[in-house]
């Protein structure tokens, strides 16, 4: 019997992590395998706020 590597286990518990995320209704659900099996799980249930915060001085269209 082949041993399951780490991953390979982490690679299986993201699919299902974003599968049930999906079920569930979540917004945004993100990962990242790190070579050593670990896992980081970005997810949240609203949507991410655009980044448009400027100032009207910063437009520059003329004085």
């Amino acid at each position: 019997m082949t041993k399951v590597s780490a991953q390979t286990k982490a690679k299986q518990a993201a699919s299902a992590f974003i599968r049930e995320a999906r079920e569930a209704g979540w917004q945004r659900a993100k990962f990242e395998i790190k070579p050593d099996g670990s896992v980081i799980v970005d997810a949240n249930m609203v949507a991410p706020e655009a980044a448009d915060d400027f100032l009207n001085s910063d437009l520059r269209m003329g004085e």
